[in-house]
């Protein structure tokens, strides 16, 4: 490199190593989730993963070093002096993402990848905001911190290195060499040890069985470091999904074919509709164990219990997906969201059918509008969910909401008060003439970090907490008083929910109101070693409350196995209106509502995919990164701990068989336009 000397070139990259590998030993020991702190892997495990990062990290400052050195020696004269301009560049853009990538596994555990840097694209001003609020030193001083002291080592180190005596050139070049050998040994020493363990390993949080090996591929490829992490995705192009796959009786499926919003509107008998207005909540993040009227301990939303003593209370019923952007428009169509093997965002243009309950609705003359306290552009869920049958669309990133209303709610969890967004929906509906309404409305201070306004009294949680709530992590001994800031977060959505309602009641609109409230999908408290949603399809992700109540219905609670996307179905059959074939759902008020249904649910997200089929009292989980199956009964194992493939193989190859069919049907739908252009989505025929 010019203006380092030949002697003291060595020494340059053996410092930089040094403290590359001293900065990561840092962040593994600080960080949660780190291979550090894994407590199902053994010392020997732990340290040869870190010299296996160190091994990498000393790969790419060779690497780096000889193409600046390259350039260095063809560059003409005249640009040479540029060389350490072009040094100063290279180590802080390495450095810059080296401290991204590790802001982003700090938060959710997951190192930057292709996948991960194409989400964080699309959602940028939304992460960005969360994480600025709730980790400020890792969105805004982490990164800079690390871009200045690269700035100032890129320029004074080479000049240290220069005025170091000879001897102690030589040792720091020595020393950094000898333990760079070190680790390439140690990273190959645990690669051998994988590969011939075979020693058997039970994750408590899960039950699922690993040999010792898997795990530490499992480690390496996820925790262990950035360039870890980079290089197993990188390398890996076989879909551990697409092995594995059981053979056994084709699954038959049900192919409905297109039809015209006419002719479906001709089969309907317009004396036999009632004209009611539709409310459909969805509240972020709720849990099946929140209410009582669905299997919870204490009354948390009372509000909402009594509406459920209104109505039905499906005490069984299942989200799609375990996280907004897939499981929130899939309630108005009706449609699952597996569309492709990547992760998917929603196109500018739709190519493929849908038809969703409010595009029906305005064709029979309801009024549409949606209000969200959320940023409806998420993972571009509003390319979807935008028919042009909606009068209005308010979110939070609608033009004209003031920052006032703003200013106090981070992003990530929903740019509005839920208050807020319930007052601009009560002007609209106040706005209205004598036409029946559709509302769809998506409330979001029960979304992580749980936050309500300073002056709500709280019933269960402390107004104040001395640790942070990150995207899916916090000190897991916090999990009891976490579940109660939960709770209190919850109460405060009830309590939009009840000004609603009472506006209703007050305006006379109350008896000629269909609602329906339930969560997009659940939230985990460590129940299986992670927190928040998006991250597997274990119960506490994936079991929600649905309660439809509708104009002189008797209130009932109903086990029968249920999802959200029921809902659209089950709103047609009690206005009245018939039953759509572009529907995935069911009915739920049809007497012939199957008990042993089978429902898919699934979790597609740069952290974490898992696809899963429920039936009949049991439910397998396969796992997107290991291709590995988990069984489990749960009747007598309610919270999926005792993985039973192989003590019921018959029970796991059925189900296994359902699944990869679904997955197979979804798949060659959405990847053939002519099927698109002449038919709904597939359904699978039951046994």
């Amino acid at each position: 490199m010019t203006g380092v000397p030949k002697r003291g070139l060595s020494s340059l990259l053996g410092a930089t190593w040094l403290a590359l590998a001293l900065l990561h030993g840092v962040l593994q020991e600080l960080a949660p989730r780190s291979v550090l702190g894994d407590p199902l892997l053994p010392f020997w495990a732990k340290l040869c993963l870190f010299a296996t990062e160190g091994a990498l990290m000393g790969g790419a400052l060779l690497g780096t070093a000889a193409v600046v050195r390259g350039l260095a020696l063809v560059a003409p004269r005249r640009l040479s002096p540029g060389i350490p301009v072009l040094r100063c560049l290279i180590a802080s853009t390495l450095l810059l993402i080296l401290s991204v990538s590790w802001s982003m596994f700090w938060l959710s555990g997951q190192f930057l990848d292709g996948p991960g840097l194409r989400f964080a694209a699309g959602n940028f001003s939304s992460l960005f905001a969360y994480a600025a609020k709730v980790h400020p030193f890792l969105a805004l001083g982490m990164p800079w911190l690390l871009v200045a002291g690269a700035v100032a080592a890129s320029l004074l180190v080479p000049r240290g290195i220069e005025r170091l005596r000879p001897e102690a050139s030589f040792w720091t070049g020595a020393v950094a060499v000898g333990l760079f050998i070190l680790a390439v040994l140690l990273a190959a020493a645990g690669e051998l040890a994988r590969r011939r363990s075979t020693l058997k390993i039970t994750d408590p949080a899960t039950g699922a069985v690993y040999s010792r090996g898997e795990l530490y591929r499992l480690r390496r490829d996820r925790c262990a470091g950035p360039l870890s992490h980079w290089l197993a995705r990188s390398l890996g192009t076989r879909d551990p999904l697409d092995a594995g796959e059981e053979d056994g009786p084709p699954v038959r499926q049900l192919s409905r074919p297109r039809i015209s919003m006419e002719d479906y509107l001709s089969n309907v008998d317009q004396a036999r509709v009632h004209r009611w207005n539709v409310l459909v909540v969805l509240v972020d993040s709720l849990r099946a164990d929140q209410l009582r009227a669905t299997g919870g301990a204490r009354e948390v939303m009372p509000a909402v219990e009594a509406l459920a003593r209104e109505g039905t209370a499906f005490t069984d019923c299942v989200t799609p997906a375990a996280h907004t952007d897939y499981a929130a428009p899939a309630v108005f169509s009706s449609h699952y969201p597996l569309r492709s093997r990547d992760v998917y965002r929603y196109p500018k243009v739709i190519p493929y059918p849908r038809v969703m309950i409010y595009d029906v609705l305005k064709a029979l003359g309801w009024r549409t509008a949606l209000y969200s306290s959320q940023n409806e552009e998420w993972g571009q869920m509003l390319n979807y969910l935008q028919t042009g049958a909606l009068d209005v669309c308010f979110h939070s990133k609608t033009l004209g909401v003031s920052e006032a209303q703003t200013q106090d709610r981070p992003a990530f969890a929903g740019s509005l008060d839920d208050a807020v967004t319930v007052s601009e929906s009560l002007k609209w509906i106040d706005r209205g003439s004598g036409a029946p309404f559709f509302l769809y409305l998506n409330l979001q201070n029960s979304h992580l970090p749980y936050e309500v306004p300073d002056d709500f009294p709280r019933r269960f949680g402390p107004a104040k907490l001395d640790f942070k709530i990150s995207i899916g992590w916090y000190p897991e001994e916090k999990t009891s008083v976490v579940k109660d800031v939960y709770a209190d977060s919850l109460a405060y959505v009830d309590l939009q929910l009840q000004r609603l309602f009472e506006h209703l009641r007050m305006t006379g609109q109350w008896d000629r109101t269909l609602v329906v409230v339930t969560g997009d999908h659940g939230d985990a408290f460590y129940e299986h070693g992670t927190s928040a949603h998006a991250n597997g399809v274990y119960d506490e992700a994936i079991r929600v409350p649905l309660v439809i109540r509708a104009p002189g219905m008797d209130g009932k609670r109903d086990g029968r196995p249920s999802g959200l996307l029921d809902i659209a179905p089950g709103v047609f059959h009690l206005l009245g209106l018939p039953p759509h074939p572009s529907f995935q759902g069911e009915d739920p008020f049809v007497p012939a509502f199957r008990g042993d249904r089978t429902r898919f649910v699934m979790s597609d997200t740069p952290w974490k995919t898992q696809l899963g089929v429920i039936r009949s009292g049991f439910k397998l989980i396969r796992d997107g990164e290991t291709g590995g199956s988990l069984l489990y009964d749960l009747a007598t194992d309610p919270g999926e701990k005792k993985d039973l493939t192989e003590s019921q193989p018959e029970q796991a190859r059925a189900l296994m068989r359902r699944l990869s069919a679904w997955r197979r049907a979804q798949l060659e739908y959405y990847d053939n336009a002519l099927r698109q252009s002449r038919e709904y989505p597939p359904v699978l025929e039951e046994d």
